[in-house]
C-alpha cells in the first residue's frame, strides 16, 4: 500500500493549526504558522510602498504581523528575503483593530478632511510617529497637530529631514503601515481625496533615506483613475507588489502549519523525516519549526506528500484518475473569477474535509468525498469575501446575500 500520513494526528492537526475564517487576534500563538510566499516577501520589503491584494490575500494579516515585534522578528529571521533587518522600526499609520493613539480614527479623519487638506492629516500622522519636538503639539488633539502642520510647512520639513537623517545615521528604517483604507469613508466620493493625498505623500516620502510608508490596498483602489490623478503616479504603480498565492505557496502554508501543530506537530515532523527524509529546521529550542526548502518550491514533492494525506485520486478504482488528482483538484475548484485562491478558503476546505467521516477501510487522513464537502463549504466563504469587497461599508447589505445558496465553482464531482 502507498504511504499514508498518521491518520488521527493529521486530522486533528488540520482542524487545529490552519488559519480561521476571521482574522486572528494579535497573538504569539499564530507566529509558528506563518509562511511567507515569494510575492509576499517582496511586499514586506521596506522599499515596497504599494501592496495590492484581494480580500483574504493577507493584507491585514501582514499589517498586524509587522506591527507586533515578536512576529516581525520571526519573519525577518525565518525569511531573510523580506529584508526586514534588526534595525527596522514599524508603526501603524491607519488600520482596523483596537483604538491606537498613534493614528486618528475613521470619524476623526473624515472630520479633519472637511476642514483641512487631507495631505496635512497624513503628514500629522507621520510627525507623530517620528516624534517631532516642540512646538509640534504631540500630546494635543489631532486637530491641533494637523493645524500645526498646515501652518508650519518649513518647520515640518526641517523636523522631518532631521528625523530621517538620525534614522539613517543609526542605519535604521522606519516603516509606517496603512491598511483598510477602503473603510476610511462611507462612500467612494468621500474616500477618493483622502486616499489620493496618502498615495501622493507615499510617493514623496520614497525620496527620504530612512522613512517609508507602506500601503496595503484593494485592487479597485489602484485601478481608480481619480485616486491616482497626480504627477508621477506611474512611478508608484510601476513598483506595485501584488499579494498572490500560487498552488505551491498554499501547500507550503499547509505543511508549515501541520509541522507546528501544538499537539501533533512532532508526530508529523517525525513521519516526514522517517518516510520522506524531510527535516524541518529550528534555529533555537524555543523557535518555531520552518519548512525544508524542498516543501517551499517543489510541487512534485508537495504532491507526493498530499497524496499521502488524501489518496492519489478523486475516486476509487482503476479509473479514479479520471475524476482528478487531489493536489490540483483542490485549488482548481477554489479559484475565483480572478483565478486566485485565498488561503482562508483553502484552509477552510481542508479543515472541513478533516471533519468528514472516513469509510472504515480508508487508509488516509482525508477522503476525497471530504474534499468535495470542504470545497462546497469554502466556496460560501469566498463568496462572502467577494461580496464584502463590493460592499465594504454597508454590513446590512451583506447579511441577506450571505444567506443565498451559491453553487460551488466547477462542481463537476
Amino acid at each position: 500500500m502507498a504511504r499514508a500520513f498518521p491518520k488521527e494526528p493529521t486530522r486533528a492537526a488540520l482542524r487545529q493549526s490552519l488559519p480561521r475564517i476571521e482574522p486572528e487576534p494579535e497573538s504569539r500563538e499564530r507566529i509558528p504558522f506563518t509562511y511567507v510566499p515569494p510575492s509576499h516577501a517582496r511586499a514586506l520589503d521596506p522599499d515596497s510602498v504599494l501592496v495590492e491584494g484581494i480580500r483574504g490575500a493577507g493584507k491585514s494579516f501582514w499589517w498586524n504581523a509587522l506591527n507586533q515585534e515578536p512576529h516581525r522578528r520571526f519573519v525577518a529571521s525565518a525569511f531573510p528575503e523580506t529584508r526586514l533587518g534588526d534595525n527596522t522600526k514599524v508603526g501603524p499609520g491607519y488600520g482596523l483593530g483596537p483604538l491606537d493613539e498613534r493614528f486618528p480614527t475613521k470619524d476623526v479623519i473624515q472630520k479633519l478632511a472637511l476642514d483641512f487638506d487631507p495631505r496635512h492629516v497624513w503628514k500629522a500622522v507621520i510627525a507623530s510617529h517620528l516624534r517631532f519636538p516642540d512646538p509640534f503639539p504631540s500630546a494635543g488633539h489631532w486637530r491641533d497637530r494637523v493645524m500645526w502642520v498646515a501652518d508650519h510647512p518649513e518647520e515640518y520639513d526641517r523636523f522631518f529631514a532631521r528625523a530621517d537623517r538620525e534614522l539613517a545615521e543609526q542605519r535604521s528604517t522606519y516603516i509606517i503601515l496603512f491598511d483598510a483604507l477602503d473603510r476610511l469613508a462611507v462612500d467612494w466620493a468621500t474616500l477618493r481625496p483622502i486616499a489620493k493625498a496618502l498615495f501622493q505623500l507615499a510617493l514623496d516620502v520614497r525620496s527620504s533615506r530612512a522613512v517609508r510608508l507602506k500601503l496595503f490596498v484593494r485592487p479597485d483602489m489602484v485601478e481608480d483613475r481619480e485616486i491616482l490623478a497626480f504627477p508621477d503616479a506611474s512611478k508608484l504603480l510601476g513598483q506595485k507588489v501584488s499579494l498572490t498565492w500560487r498552488k505551491v505557496d498554499l501547500y507550503a502554508l499547509l505543511f508549515q502549519c501541520l509541522g507546528n501543530d501544538v499537539e501533533h506537530g512532532a508526530d508529523i515532523r517525525n513521519y516526514l523525516a522517517r518516510e520522506f527524509s524531510l527535516q524541518y529546521e529550528q534555529k533555537s529550542p524555543s523557535a518555531p519549526w520552518t519548512l525544508p526548502r524542498t516543501l517551499r518550491s517543489e510541487e512534485g514533492k508537495q504532491r507526493e506528500l498530499f497524496d499521502a494525506i488524501t489518496g492519489p485520486t478523486m475516486a476509487s478504482g482503476p479509473s479514479g484518475h479520471k475524476r482528478g488528482f487531489p493536489y490540483t483538484w483542490l485549488p482548481n475548484h477554489l479559484a475565483d473569477g480572478r483565478d486566485q485562491v485565498s488561503p482562508r478558503s483553502f484552509a477552510a476546505a481542508l479543515r472541513n474535509a478533516a471533519e468528514h467521516d472516513l469509510p472504515e477501510t480508508w487508509p488516509y487522513p482525508i477522503h476525497y468525498e471530504g474534499l468535495k464537502t470542504g470545497v462546497q463549504a469554502a466556496s460560501t466563504i469566498r463568496v462572502d469575501e467577494i461580496v464584502r469587497e463590493d460592499y465594504p461599508w454597508v454590513d446590512d447589505a451583506i447579511q441577506p446575500l450571505k444567506n443565498l445558496t451559491v453553487p460551488c465553482p466547477a462542481t463537476d464531482f
